[in-house]
């Protein structure tokens, strides 16, 4: 198999395996640290979609649909095997791909083999259930597969959100068609290629490629398209509900957030401040749920602001492969420009830089996208910083006085993903976590996603849940079924 090394040309994966056309739109696939040139990747059209999708329901009808609850958590198993037994070689390829450090990568391709290992014991252990009883009559529910469905995901964990979708879509008795990030495709690729090597019967877990605004409404408006998981920018996720429009299909949306930090008087800063900074600058900032709104006591905030500040200052950040490297690079030179621009406009309306505010080129990579990890201080709610998700390494300290202040400024943005609260006070974090208006609150922890426990957001960070059973039951629609057991009853025409 070709190594994560070598340039690469991927096309797409449908029931007869990996297809790379002779002809096509064609497009480059860079090392976003280095520029250099990975290879290139095909983008689909309506006729290979058709085809891939049209395959895809063969598969689930005639194969995946009659095959046992355990025979399918018995394949997801060994798909889990395969990728822990090709761990190194996916980790490289996502660094590369996508500028991550190696740490991080490695860490994505083990969550990747826990998630699948999780749904490969699910598979047999989910339940139907009876309704109400009367006299003479049974109703009881199925929960029944769509039968093809499309999951869209970002750059930022690829082979994670990869089977965040496909695994429980699986188990729920669903093929699949996963669109890889066009920027960064090429672990999506070998990962589902593992998966066939495992055992997965050909067409049931298919990938295409492609820009984002070319090949998403051909996948999410194509009639063969039951539902579709996406996830990614508010933008791209409002065109996705007025595509899904087109044949009234069923939409699960996390669109990323803009998530507040409340650190309590009593915080222990020595434990908090540190992961508060790491919430924002791991992977380089490319993280939906990072801490980017912290906001600090009055009477702690020059301390907060300038630990936070010294935090940033000291980060290194270099080439993703190298070990001495703390932060990577962002996924494009042209993101890198759009977070620049945000911290300038920051800057202008009235926030103090604190650190970083440039982008830097570590150890003479100067066709990299690296940007400084950045603090501001001095911002206000309505400044850009304050409002706008950067997905990039910026973090905005902002000064509150009491705990319903606070709370009601936190709830004042359109997005509701994530909140983290630092402190020991148990009835100002009881209250915080009763009311603040978003889908996971984090106490004393941050980014802790776990595939048992239901994830998502409200307002306009999206809706639907990822994780646990919560995944099965979107994965598929419920019919009921009503049967009358009497032998004799009124004619209703005598």
């Amino acid at each position: 198999m070709t190594s994560a090394a070598e340039p690469r040309r991927v096309g797409y994966i449908g029931a007869r395996g990996p297809v790379v056309p002779e002809s096509g739109e064609y497009l480059p696939i860079l090392n976003p640290a280095t520029g250099a040139a990975l290879g290139e990747a095909y983008e689909v059209d309506s006729a290979d979609l058709d085809r891939i999708i049209e395959d895809a329901h063969a598969t689930q009808r005639n194969v995946w649909r009659a095959t046992a609850p355990d025979a399918r958590g018995r394949i997801l198993r060994a798909w889990a095997d395969k990728v822990a037994a090709h761990r190194e070689e996916l980790a490289d390829l996502d660094s590369q791909d996508v500028g991550h450090l190696r740490a991080e990568t490695l860490g994505d391709v083990d969550v990747t083999v826990k998630i699948l290992t999780y749904y490969a014991g699910m598979a047999d252990k989910l339940e139907s259930r009876s309704y109400a009883q009367f006299p003479g009559r049974i109703a009881y529910g199925i929960d029944e597969p769509f039968g093809v469905v499309a999951g869209v995901s970002p750059y930022n964990a690829n082979t994670i959100f990869a089977v965040f979708k496909a695994a429980p879509a699986l188990v729920a008795g669903n093929a699949i068609v996963l669109k890889a990030p066009e920027l960064a495709p090429l672990s999506t690729f070998r990962l589902v290629e593992l998966g066939l090597e495992a055992g997965l019967p050909p067409g049931l877990v298919n990938v295409v490629t492609g820009r984002g605004a070319v090949v998403g409404p051909l996948l999410t408006e194509h009639p063969g398209i039951g539902m579709v998981a996406f996830t990614g920018g508010l933008e791209a996720g409002r065109s996705v509900i007025r595509q899904s429009a087109t044949n009234i299909v069923p939409v699960s949306l996390e669109l990323g957030g803009k998530s507040p930090v409340i650190i309590l008087d009593d915080a222990d800063l020595e434990l908090a401040l540190p992961l508060i900074a790491h919430s924002n600058f791991v992977k380089s900032g490319q993280s939906c749920v990072a801490g980017s709104r912290v906001f600090a006591p009055a009477s702690r905030y020059e301390e907060i602001a300038s630990r936070l500040a010294e935090i940033a200052t000291a980060v290194r950040v270099g080439d993703p492969l190298s070990p001495d490297s703390q932060m990577g690079s962002l996924i494009s030179q042209r993101h890198r420009t759009t977070v620049d621009s945000l911290v300038h406009s920051a800057v202008d309306a009235g926030a103090t830089l604190l650190a970083g505010g440039a982008p830097v080129e570590p150890g003479g990579l100067t066709d990299g996208a690296f940007y400084a990890p950045t603090v501001l201080g001095d911002v206000q709610d309505d400044n850009p910083a304050a409002r706008t998700e950067a997905f990039g390494p910026m973090a905005s300290v902002l000064s509150y006085t009491d705990v319903d202040e606070v709370l009601g400024r936190a709830n004042d943005s359109d997005f509701g993903l994530s909140a983290q609260v630092w402190g020991n006070d148990a009835a100002s974090i009881q209250h915080l976590a009763a009311n603040l208006e978003v889908g996971t609150v984090w106490v004393n922890a941050y980014r802790a996603i776990h595939f048992t426990v239901p994830f998502g957001g409200v307002k306009q960070s999206g809706y639907g849940r990822e994780n646990g059973f919560e995944a099965i039951r979107l994965y598929t629609q419920s019919k009921a079924v009503v049967w009358d057991l009497t032998t004799t009853r009124a004619d209703p025409y005598a």
